[in-house]
């Protein structure tokens, strides 16, 4: 999980950096809905990256 929080803040200052911030909030939340949609559609058994 550490190592994702630091892929994010990695990938946040970049998208900052070359956009302004409104362009990458929109776009995280679009992201967000799609994840969102997909995590509560997939089969329920655990499994590794699912």
């Amino acid at each position: 999980m550490a190592s994702e929080a630091r892929h994010y803040g990695a990938y946040w200052i970049l998208a900052i950096t070359y956009f302004d911030r409104s362009t990458v909030d929109q776009r995280l939340e679009e992201l967000a809905t799609v994840e969102s949609n997909l995590l509560a559609t997939l089969h329920p058994e655990p499994r590794i990256h699912s």
